[in-house]
Formats: C-alpha cells, structure tokens, sequence
C-alpha cells in the first residue's frame, strides 16, 4: 500500500521505519515477524524501535525488545514488561487501544501526542505502531517506532490508520484521552 507518509509521520525515523515495514511485509496485509532483520534495520533506528506481544482478547501489551532510546527516557529497561506497569489511568487505555485497533484491523497507526513526565516536563511523542504475525494468521505482535521531543502540542492527540491507500484521521475515537496525569 503506497501512502503519502511524510507529512502524517511528521518524522524521518518514522517515515523510514514505516518504509521499512512496508517492504517487509511484500504481498501480504501484515509481514510476519520472522520477516524483521534488526541488521537491516540498522544502528540508527533501533533505539526507536519496539516489538510488542499483543493479545487483544485481554487487551495486554507485553514489551519483548525495547530501543535503547526508551531505557533512557524512562530510566529503566521496560523489556518483559507489561504496559499497565509502566503507564496508567487514561494514557494507558489510550495505548491499549492504538495496540489494539493496530492488530484488530491490521493496520498501522500514527499517533501524535503530548504527556508530562519526569516531574511535570511536558513531552511530545509521536508513534508508528505496525502490526506483526507469528504465524501468518493473526495479528499477535508489534513493531513500533516512536520519538519523544520536548515542547508544545495539541492537547488532545492526534491518530490516523492506514486504510484504502490513504491515512484516515480517527483522532475522534480517542477523545476521551486527557493530556494531564493521573
């Protein structure tokens, strides 16, 4: 599926990973996990990269392989655990969610949002959220990519899913997210 993916992105980590993503996965709706080559992907984008087992069923996100890029943010490696230990409250369901939809319909997600963090700095992130298979059945994983950078944004966030060639803005669905912490 061909998109116009620089503007949505916002990011070139983004834009590339997302290229990457969509080489991988050929003909098919979703690549397979075993189609990743973290030597393909290469030095400079793995720290941005996450691979996550979703099951979507118990709506739980478990970190498999995290990026150095967010041991440094949080302060600590976060690989092997659950998502609700590392977030709470509103932002937590807010990513259960993306995690979700991105498996359920098969397709990538885009987020744009902003949270505080450390002692109220406030961040902005943005996230591409790909979906992967195990067995080429079901979308059960997935390969994330997502920059943080101070500053300001939109308090609400901002969500686009890749459908029928193009990025739809579902940015809606996800009005109940607050910025503030919980």
């Amino acid at each position: 599926m061909q998109l116009e993916t620089d503007a949505v992105l916002g990011s070139a980590t983004l834009s590339a990973m997302y290229a990457y993503w969509d080489r991988i996965k050929g003909g098919s709706d979703i690549p397979l996990r075993r189609d990743l080559d973290p030597a393909e992907i290469g030095p400079k984008l793995l720290p941005y990269s996450l691979l996550t087992d979703v099951d979507t069923c118990l709506r739980t996100v478990r970190h498999r392989l995290v990026g150095t890029n967010f041991t440094d943010f949080f302060g600590s490696d976060i690989t092997g655990k659950e998502l609700s230990s590392v977030l709470s409250g509103n932002y937590l369901e807010f990513i259960l969610g993306l995690y979700t939809l991105a498996c359920e319909r098969r397709a990538p997600i885009i987020s744009h949002s902003k949270f505080l963090w450390d002692r109220g700095r406030l961040v902005k992130t943005s996230r591409l959220i790909m979906p992967l298979s195990k067995d080429g059945a079901r979308a059960d994983m997935c390969f994330t990519s997502q920059v943080f950078e101070a500053g300001e944004g939109d308090a609400l966030p901002q969500v686009f899913i890749a459908a029928d060639g193009a990025w739809d803005d579902i940015s809606e669905k996800f009005s109940y997210f607050s910025a503030s912490p919980v």
